[in-house]
């Protein structure tokens, strides 16, 4: 990890650190509940449990307008980078306002630090999620059990459509997302992951599941054409390019290998790869130029580390109109 600092300390400027730190590691203005009966209030919430050894933590947006008693609501779920914190994904991604204005839930979970029983610290103990990589499942940390208590305990206070229960998240925490999509696809209705590569290991899903693929072809941290980056913690990393993840859930979805272009203009190319099985389909878009970036938000890194960072369209609005045109089947 001293590497990092190292590294930090020759790309950035003292005041691009300060600056850099200080909007991550904004203090919190919610006051930290236990009482799962807070989410029926409309509004921002961050609830602490204890699903096994380790205190969990996540920012819970409940719409406005909601008065409990009516219709189900969708369920999104966010989960933020490495070195990110669940407050920190609520402000800038666009979710909570999506929530408010689409009324549905929204959860933003936190990952527990590398070391979890030191204090975190976005240089030297960052929040991380642990994804299917063998270097990250360590500390006794199960995030995957994390997300199922979570959705268990979610499902049984409030009126949650479980047919349209969603998954989302960025960077290392997109990596969970296509985790969570390979365990879950018989809970979740669709997955988006932004700014990273699949690391599952398995042969089949319970039942075909919709992805939505974001990346961009100029990312220094997960290389398009794969090969070996340099993270931001020091550390490097080999990669495979970037369609081995595609092709893995193409597969999976039992969907055509040629993919169709469902546009492609201002450098924004999407394609789909379907219709699967059970009429499943992969959309794959990329951001020509664009770096580590969630296209649409206010980037916290410096360009030295994420890379460039283009915002021709809203990723939030593209990939909440895909969940919305993927409810789960009502047979499943």
């Amino acid at each position: 990890m001293h590497r990092f600092l190292f590294a930090l300390a020759c790309l950035l400027s003292p005041l691009m650190i300060a600056d850099t730190l200080g909007a991550w590691n904004q203090s919190s203005s919610l006051p930290t509940v236990t009482d799962f009966n807070k989410l029926l209030e409309p509004g921002r919430h961050l609830i602490s449990f204890r699903p096994g050894e380790q205190e969990r933590q996540f920012v819970f947006v409940t719409p406005k307008n909601f008065k409990g008693g009516g219709d189900a609501l969708p369920l999104v779920f966010f989960f933020h980078g490495a070195g990110g914190t669940a407050e920190q994904a609520a402000r800038i991604y666009g979710w909570t306002e999506k929530a408010d204005a689409e009324h549905f839930f929204a959860v933003f979970p936190q990952g527990l630090p590398v070391h979890p029983k030191a204090p975190a610290s976005f240089l030297l103990n960052p929040h991380i999620w642990r994804d299917e990589r063998t270097d990250l499942l360590v500390n006794n940390v199960d995030d995957v059990h994390f997300f199922e208590e979570l959705l268990n305990k979610l499902e049984a206070v409030l009126p949650i459509d479980t047919h349209r229960v969603y998954v989302t998240g960025f960077s290392n925490g997109a990596g969970l997302t296509f985790t969570l999509g390979a365990h879950f696809s018989n809970r979740i209705a669709a997955i988006a992951p932004v700014s990273s590569q699949s690391f599952i290991h398995i042969d089949s899903l319970a039942r075909p599941l919709p992805v939505y693929y974001l990346v961009g072809t100029a990312d220094p941290l997960v290389l398009y054409h794969g090969g070996t980056s340099t993270l931001p913690w020091g550390n490097t990393r080999t990669l495979p390019p970037i369609q081995e993840s595609v092709d893995t859930w193409v597969r999976l979805d039992g969907c055509p290998h040629q993919p169709k272009i469902m546009s492609d203009q201002n450098g924004v190319r999407v394609l789909r790869y379907g219709p699967g099985k059970s009429d499943s389909e992969v959309f794959f878009t990329t951001v020509e130029g664009n770096g580590h970036h969630w296209p649409g938000t206010v980037e916290l890194l410096p360009h030295a580390i994420c890379g460039p960072t283009l915002d021709p369209f809203h990723a939030t609005d593209a990939i909440w109109a895909f969940f919305k045109n993927h409810p789960m089947p009502e047979s499943d």
